[in-house]
């Protein structure tokens, strides 16, 4: 009990000093908790006066960024209308540029080849310095402005004729000098030699050199006296020299064809060969001996009659093998049909091969002549590009007037093989109609010993041993 009770008034002791201690703890957080209110006002005062600072110093930059926001955009516009300004001006120059180069180019092409060696370099020049001096401006547009004078010192020198020094391409291939006289579009030369004059083409060629062709019909001299003196009658030529240029490359025809080449002379002499043939075998058919069929019937009624002597008469006045053909049947007319047949073929197979002679060779010219022109356009192409090789594909001209040359020699295959290959279709069925006649003249003969009084043809045909010579016999002509 009494450890009960001590027990008791300890933990009372011990509350009461727990007590104790609470107070005094709450005493001194009540104590902070003042301290740290008024610190807290403090703060909160010396906070409200910065605030009040701060929204001062925000409403005078905001003033500010006003300011400067007014002043940037007045900078924008005027940078704008700056930059607005500069892209007209860039414009109007690259208009003006523009206008000066479109000229310098026309001008270029208006040109007759004859002035390119006065103008063309300078133009060129200034062209490539322009282009070069893209960032200088100022040069661009002097460079620029070369053409337009250029183009004004021509309008001024072509008012009533031009004279200049210069070079040319004679038959636009030898180089020569002269003098040149430019009236509109047409433009004269005479050589410094005395030994040339001529009309320049206004068609360009593979150089810079004017194309220089002479006139086959022009008064020798009066071209040489008009440029000297600037005075004289000149041919004129309305059509920018085009039509001197066809009449440069009209060729006759011994010129077109010694442009074939040895090629296109053995096509031709293999053309003219055949030609001469063909006369001949129609000459040949045409007087081929074949009697007519009233002589045959006149003949027929003597062996049918037995006039054997007359018969013989008639036919040996008869000419060449068609005669020989009637002279066999007479001589064979008695014997066995199986013999006077084979008689009859054996010469009909001789006057075959005469009236087909020489044919095979016209077919021959009709398939070959075409090969060898196309022979003689491979050669003449490689020539060509043999040239171009050595010299270079610049000269258009030059490469086209060897390709026309190559193909002269396709053309006279065609024209020699097609009327070869037409002529060897009529020789063809006018020799087959010429064997045809001497084949009825043999068909008449075999069939007129089926009308000799007590012939039997099927004893005949019979022999001893049975076997049948001429059943189902036919003629087969070679």
């Amino acid at each position: 009990m009494k450890q009960l009770v001590s027990i008791v008034i300890y933990l009372t002791s011990l509350a009461a000093m727990a007590q104790g201690d609470a107070a005094k703890q709450l005493a001194e957080a009540r104590k902070e908790l003042e301290e740290t209110r008024a610190e807290y006002t403090a703060m909160r005062t010396d906070l409200f006066r910065q605030i009040n600072v701060l929204d001062d110093k925000a409403i005078e930059l905001g003033r500010e960024l006003r300011e400067l926001e007014r002043e940037a955009e007045l900078r924008t516009n005027r940078r704008e209308a700056l930059r607005r300004e500069i892209e007209g001006r860039k414009a109007g120059f690259d208009y003006t540029t523009g206008i000066l180069n479109q000229y310098a180019d026309a001008l270029l092409t208006r040109l007759h080849p004859a002035e390119n060696q006065l103008y063309k370099s300078r133009i060129d020049d200034a062209a490539a310095k322009a282009g070069a001096a893209a960032d200088d401006h100022q040069a661009e547009l002097e460079q620029r402005l070369v053409g337009a004078r250029a183009g004004i010192e021509r309008l001024g020198s072509v008012i009533g004729g031009h004279r200049f020094e210069g070079e040319g391409l004679r038959n636009g291939s030898e180089a020569i000098r002269g003098r040149f006289l430019v009236l509109g579009p047409s433009v004269y030369m005479a050589g410094e030699d005395g030994k040339f004059e001529g009309v320049s083409t206004f068609t360009a060629g593979a150089t810079a050199l004017p194309t220089l062709v002479a006139l086959k019909n022009a008064e020798n001299g009066a071209i040489t006296r008009a440029v000297d003196s600037g005075e004289g009658e000149l041919p004129l030529d309305a059509s920018m020299g085009k039509a001197l240029e066809v009449e440069a490359a009209e060729e006759s025809l011994m010129e077109t064809i010694e442009a074939g080449g040895m090629v296109g002379h053995a096509i031709l002499l293999l053309g003219a060969v055949a030609f001469g043939l063909t006369l001949f075998k129609v000459f040949e058919i045409v007087r081929f001996p074949i009697p007519s069929r009233r002589v045959i019937n006149d003949i027929l009624d003597d062996l049918i009659a037995k006039r054997i002597d007359e018969a013989k008469a008639k036919a040996a006045v008869l000419p060449g093998m068609g005669g020989e053909l009637v002279r066999t049947g007479v001589e064979r007319f008695y014997e066995k049909r199986r013999v006077l047949e084979e008689a009859l073929f054996e010469k009909l197979v001789v006057i075959k091969p005469r009236l087909d002679r020489f044919l095979p060779f016209l077919g021959l010219t009709a398939a070959a002549a075409p090969l060898m022109g196309l022979l003689g356009t491979v050669l003449g192409i490689i020539k060509t590009f043999k040239a171009m090789a050595l010299y270079g594909s610049g000269n258009q001209k030059a490469f086209t007037e060897g390709i026309s040359e190559a193909l002269i020699t396709t053309a006279e295959g065609l024209i020699v093989a097609i009327p070869v290959l037409v002529l060897h279709g009529l020789m063809k069925s006018l020799a087959r109609g010429k064997f045809s006649e001497a084949e009825s003249v043999a068909m008449a003969l075999m069939n007129g010993t089926t009308e000799l009084p007590g012939r039997d043809e099927k004893s005949e045909a019979t022999r001893d041993d049975g076997s049948d010579d001429d059943a189902d016999l036919v003629m087969q002509p070679a």
